[in-house]
């Protein structure tokens, strides 16, 4: 009796232990077909494209990492290819197999008009296996680059692209250019900037074809004379408003501000200005700059590009203050002196004109000086 039980409870458990491997089986099968299908690899990677979610969509792709070929330059080139409308709805293309490439068409749909749109796939079957037996894909970055783009600055500026250093890319100078080429980047929106004798020039190119070309001459560093007239002026003005706005009680902040471009940011950093040169004009034990006389303005560029620019306005000036209270006396001292300073004033030309959006500036020093 005991052995036919155990005959029994053996044989349960050989069919329970084989159900259990076809259980096993069949999920190893399911979870292996799932993520290695390519219209599933394809429509993840899209999901990420409308959700801006760039740090998965570089995890997805194939790429051989360099300085100009990284998460950083990837991120930009796909933050300017963001879609911005609402999607209604989008379907993959049949595949276009190509030896280990296969290539989707998803077309997506924009707007309340539903306006249609083509977004371009292309994955690359890797060598290794996933759970041993089914294949996995990469997202190729062929379509994504751009090779051999050539840039020709004034001999001896100095160049960076998207602020990193290209100086390893160049070549043999042309007359009286320096060459860079670079075999290989993101295509897209860069931001290219070149120092020459101290003053800063950036330009913006849009890039999608191989063997293009850009060339930089001695003539944009420079402003056509009646806009540097104009942006110095503004600049050497903008000084003036800060310490007039500040230091004259019937003017506030708001009245500050107008002197700003009419833009979030820039009447943030507008207020910003404001309330740190408050605070060193009237300093909270009672020291403060009474009187400020400016000299002579010199405005110089800094940094230029057709829509914006840095002028450096170096000044000098004399001035009256008043020590604070002291613990032991209470007595309040008038003092003069005098000094140079500087500060830089930005930019931006807006709807044709040029106006400030930031002030780089430290209060001047107006601490009483030593006698001798």
């Amino acid at each position: 009796m005991k052995s036919g039980v155990g005959r029994f409870i053996k044989e349960t458990l050989k069919v329970l232990a084989v159900l259990l491997l076809c259980g096993l089986f069949g999920v190893y099968l399911q979870v292996g077909i799932r993520n290695s299908r390519p219209e599933d690899f394809a429509d993840e990677y899209f999901s990420y494209y409308v959700t801006n979610n760039y740090e998965k969509m570089y995890e997805m792709l194939e790429v051989k990492e360099s300085n100009l070929i990284n998460y950083d330059t990837f991120e930009l080139k796909a933050a300017g290819d963001r879609i911005y409308s609402s999607i209604n709805g989008y379907e993959l293309s049949k595949p276009v197999k190509e030896g280990r490439y296969i290539t989707y068409v998803i077309t997506y749909f924009t707007g309340e008009e539903k306006t249609e749109n083509h977004f371009t796939v292309t994955l690359r079957k890797q060598k290794k296996k996933y759970l041993l037996f089914f294949p996995v894909w990469k997202i190729s970055a062929k379509g994504m680059y751009v090779n051999d783009y050539t840039i020709k600055v004034p001999k001896g500026a100095e160049i960076s692209m998207d602020s990193i250093d290209i100086s390893g890319y160049k070549k043999n100078p042309e007359n009286d250019k320096d060459v860079y080429v670079i075999d290989k980047m993101f295509a897209g929106d860069h931001l290219i900037s070149v120092t020459n004798d101290g003053i800063i020039y950036s330009k913006s190119q849009y890039v999608n074809e191989d063997d293009s070309l850009i060339e930089i001459g001695d003539d944009d560093f420079e402003l056509m004379p009646n806009e540097k007239s104009k942006v110095f002026g503004l600049a050497a003005d903008e000084l003036k408003n800060v310490y007039t706005y500040v230091m004259d009680s019937t003017k506030t902040e708001d009245d500050f501000k107008k002197t700003f471009a009419n833009t979030a940011e820039a009447q943030a950093k507008a207020s910003e200005v404001y309330n740190y040169m408050s605070s060193a004009i009237q300093q909270e034990d009672g020291a403060s700059l009474r009187v400020i006389n400016m000299g002579v303005l010199t405005p110089s560029l800094q940094a230029y590009n057709v829509d914006s620019v840095t002028v450096k306005v170096e000044y000098d000036y004399n001035f009256v203050a008043v020590t604070g209270t002291s613990m032991l006396s209470g007595i309040i001292e008038e003092y003069t002196g005098n000094g140079i300073s500087s500060a830089l004033i930005i930019m931006n030309k807006i709807n044709g004109e040029w106006q400030v959006v930031n002030i780089n500036m430290n209060c001047i020093d107006y601490s009483k000086q030593d006698a001798s």
